[in-house]
């Protein structure tokens, strides 16, 4: 159980301190920036030029003036689609459509004005470089098209992260230096041959991760407008972590209402009978019996997965919610089946054929013990001991009590005590064991512009993981499962501050309950 509280005073302190510079602030992990020169059409530079960004969801505008060198740069830009436009005295404005800011991108767009003959606005649609010049690092942003278009199994979208170069699975890694139990989880995630437990994960740029190294219960896979997947090379702003940088953006109200519902079904109605699932041969209501068989059995399951979000606006261009929710539900069984067959507590039926062909015998008495072992066996039996050196002289006794007296000795009696323990463990350990999972994620979003220098936001976010047996690893009766539960509790918030076109200022808080 713990209890966290993140501030970002000294950032604040800091920023304040040097205010008189150009600081271009950026959430860490939550935004991108767009960036560019402002030319003349013979490539002459243009100072003092206005640079004003729209994003056409929200209606949330940023601006920025060009310096003495015509560059301009407009960052802590939420991930959506802009409409740029660049006016000039003298020159006709520009306006851009279409450009799409991904989530830790810079978006280079060169400006060209042409001399205005008269008032006029001229609207281009942007075209993104082929080469991001603004960035080094290795980095990819999976977007909503893959997120919503891809097939998943249990909505893990992290899970797309596979689908980069340099990544692979963790939990998949033979390394005898990487011991994981549950008690330590991992990401699941090794970039370029980590062990999964030095990545950082992040969510509106707070801190996702865990003590051990694993992702906590972030947000529904409904409520992720995209992510990015830093392998290396990245910048100082996304450090604390020696394998990769994940950072998550969620989704925000819009000023149209938009929303999503699923639901999806699955039981045990269409599904192959496991071949190696039996009933076990012994149960505790039947008495005990050497002829018990058990009986192909059919594992059960009933998996329930639902959910939905909705975005809108309480005030248009100012004020927008967005919640999201979603649940699995999942009863399944797994068969251990330890006994099929009780005749293993008896003699085989080449040792039964034996002894009966010893009780037939029409000698009045046969050998029937000797050695160590027959000094050992024979008060078991009821019969006297071996005589000689280490019992090398046997006793003699009538073919039908000693093949009734050896019959014993094979066989595993309830009567006695470690019988009694044996045949109990067979009639409780095995069989068909119930695992369930329960799984909700729940999560709201709420977005306010001030004004055009001030923006906030606080979300709140909910997770609840009940896993019993996730890994499947009843084998044996004496580990017929684990169980992992979980509550997560986060609450963010975020304000943006713009002192003037080059100086900006972002504080964020965090508390985490877990």
């Amino acid at each position: 159980m713990r209890s966290k509280l993140f501030a970002g005073v000294f950032v604040f302190l800091v920023c304040l301190l040097f205010s008189n510079l150009p600081a271009y602030g950026q959430g860490v992990g939550a935004s991108g920036a767009i960036s560019g020169t402002v030319t003349d059409p013979q490539g002459g530079v243009l100072p003092k030029a206005s640079v004003v960004a729209v994003e056409i969801a929200q209606g949330t505008q940023y601006s920025a003036i060009a310096d003495d060198t015509g560059g301009y740069r407009l960052t802590g830009l939420l991930p959506g689609t802009y409409k740029v436009t660049v006016r000039m005295d003298r020159f006709e404005t520009q306006a851009m459509n279409g450009v799409v800011v991904n989530v830790g991108e810079t978006v280079v767009l060169d400006v060209h004005l042409k001399l205005a003959t008269t008032a006029q606005t001229v609207e281009v649609t942007a075209i993104p470089p082929v080469v991001e010049t603004e960035r080094g690092s290795q980095a990819n942003t999976i977007t909503q098209q893959y997120i919503e278009d891809l097939p998943i199994d249990r909505r893990d979208y992290l899970t797309f992260t596979l689908l980069l170069p340099g990544v692979s699975d963790s939990t998949r890694l033979a390394d005898d230096q990487d011991f994981r139990v549950k008690q330590t989880p991992q990401s699941g995630l090794s970039f370029y041959g980590s062990n999964g437990r030095g990545n950082s994960i992040t969510v509106d740029g707070g801190e996702a991760q865990d003590d051990a190294g694993g992702v906590r219960p972030t947000i529904g896979q409904d409520a992720v407008q995209e992510f990015q997947v830093n392998r290396s090379n990245y910048a100082a702003d996304l450090g604390g972590a020696n394998g990769a940088s994940i950072n998550i953006v969620s989704k925000s109200g819009t000023n149209n209402i938009h929303g999503s519902l699923f639901g999806y079904f699955r039981n045990d109605a269409l599904d192959a009978r496991d071949p190696f699932a039996f009933s076990p041969a012994l149960t505790v209501a039947d008495p005990f019996s050497l002829t018990a068989v058990g009986a192909p059995v059919k594992d059960s399951l009933q998996r329930y997965q639902f959910g939905g979000s909705v975005g809108a606006p309480i005030k248009k261009d100012k004020t927008f919610v967005f919640f999201a929710f979603e649940g699995l539900r999942q009863d399944a069984q797994n068969a251990v089946p330890l006994l099929t067959n009780s005749s293993v507590f008896g003699p085989t039926f080449d040792q039964q054929q034996t002894l009966a062909t010893l009780a037939a015998n029409p000698a009045p008495t046969v050998p029937c013990l000797s050695g160590p072992i027959g000094v050992a066996v024979a008060p078991l039996i009821g019969q006297p001991p071996p005589t000689g050196p280490n019992g090398s002289i046997p006793n003699m006794v009538a073919p039908a009590t000693c093949a009734a007296g050896l019959g014993a000795v094979l066989t595993v009696s309830p009567a006695t005590p470690i019988g009694a323990f044996l045949v109990n463990q067979f009639e409780t350990q095995g069989g068909l064991f119930p695992y369930n999972s329960r799984d909700y994620l729940a999560s709201a979003r709420l977005d306010h512009h001030i004004d055009a220098n001030n923006q906030i936001f606080l979300s709140y976010r909910y997770a609840h993981d009940l896993e019993q047996n996730p890994d499947v690893q009843s084998l044996t009766a004496f580990s017929a499962g684990s169980s992992v539960h979980d509550y997560d509790n986060n609450i963010q918030g975020a304000w943006f501050h713009q002192f003037s076109p080059t100086t900006q200022n972002e504080l964020r808080l965090q508390w985490d309950y877990n």
